[in-house]
């Protein structure tokens, strides 16, 4: 099987676009082996697909079905390079996106070595703490829930040294009360730093250079405890992506995920 791709780097979340069509219950295990290590290798996968909406240039439809902010800015990037784009310019790029119902808008804005993307993200059902449990431990933690993935919030301070191992045994153990696709975020409010860690069951369990997402969430989180407007700048392994969200009542009215996005390569890929 032959299968052309994009293969983009938002924030260094290596991410993978698939332009050859490939059925819906099909694309789950076709992605996994695309993203392999032994293959083209990357940290997610989605296709390009024909949009529906009269109103979106294209549809983004992630590996698994969620919802992606980074994914989202490269598939923005790819058709505002298509548009030859040139240094400084800017273009609002719209796209159906899996894991929400609506549309998503993308200011792109064209760079010497790539583009800045600014995105619309879909606004989370809820942000609630909830109770869970790891090696006889009990634990109060936030949860920030969007459409299509739900992120645990764990300041590092909680586990300290043992963040990374603590996180992904607690990725596991509690895949059985999260949706499909879930994040454990370790945020560190005092310096300012993100390590994601994102579960899709059945399929990956990944540290993510870089979480669109995530960044999201944890801007979520900080406006509702603040009570009040704000932008938080995350620095993450790849680099540092931003959310600036506005509250209005005690109610986030709008969420908007910037951050750096570059094409790396495209060719075809043999399954």
């Amino acid at each position: 099987m032959e299968l052309k791709f994009i293969k983009t780097s938002p924030t260094e979340n290596m991410t993978l676009l698939i332009e050859t069509p490939v059925p819906r219950e099909k694309q789950l295990e076709t992605a996994e082996k695309l993203i392999a290590y032994g293959s083209v290798y990357a940290e997610q996968a989605g296709y390009i697909e024909a949009a529906k909406n009269p109103l979106a240039e294209r549809r983004l439809q992630m590996m698994a079905g969620e919802f992606c902010g980074n994914a989202s800015l490269s598939l923005a990037a790819v058709l505002a390079e298509e548009k030859g784009l040139q240094a400084g310019e800017e273009r609002e790029i719209v796209l159906e996106v899996s894991g929400t119902d609506q549309l998503v808008r993308c200011q792109m804005k064209k760079e010497e070595n790539g583009f800045y993307g600014r995105v619309a993200m879909p606004l989370p059902k809820g942000v609630e703490r909830r109770s869970f449990s790891l090696n006889g431990m009990g634990y109060q933690l936030d949860v920030v829930a969007f459409e299509g993935i739900s992120h645990i919030i764990v300041p590092t301070a909680l586990w300290g040294e043992a963040g990374v191992k603590h996180a992904e045994q607690a990725a596991k153990e509690w895949a059985g009360e999260m949706p499909s696709a879930f994040g454990i975020l370790l945020f560190d409010a005092k310096k300012n730093t993100l390590q994601p860690l994102v579960s899709v069951q059945g399929s990956t369990l990944i540290w993510e250079r870089g979480c669109g997402s995530g960044t999201a969430a944890v801007g979520a989180y900080l406006a509702m405890q603040a009570g009040s407007s704000l932008f938080v700048s995350l620095k993450q392994p790849g680099g540092t992506m931003g959310a600036e969200v506005v509250l209005e009542n005690g109610r986030i009215e709008a969420i908007f995920l910037t951050g750096r996005v570059s094409i790396v390569a495209k060719g075809t890929a043999y399954i």
